[in-house]
């Protein structure tokens, strides 16, 4: 099992996304969409937190 933990280099005290991780998340491509969609917004977040820009969210289509 893997965890994935995403925090803003500037405050180490904030988590954004804290999360397990299991092959079977990997398995197919709507649950590897998912992780990764999750896993998007996190890092967004986080570049957000040091700037003043808008919240955007990425989409990760699952068709494509």
């Amino acid at each position: 099992m893997a965890r994935v933990i995403v925090t803003p280099d500037e405050e180490t005290d904030v988590v954004l996304l804290d999360e397990r991780v299991y092959p079977v998340h990997l398995e197919n491509r709507l649950s590897s969409l998912q992780v990764i969609e999750r896993l998007a917004w996190a890092v967004d977040d986080a570049e957000a937190s040091g700037h003043q820009h808008p919240e955007r969210r990425t989409h990760v289509p699952a068709e494509g």
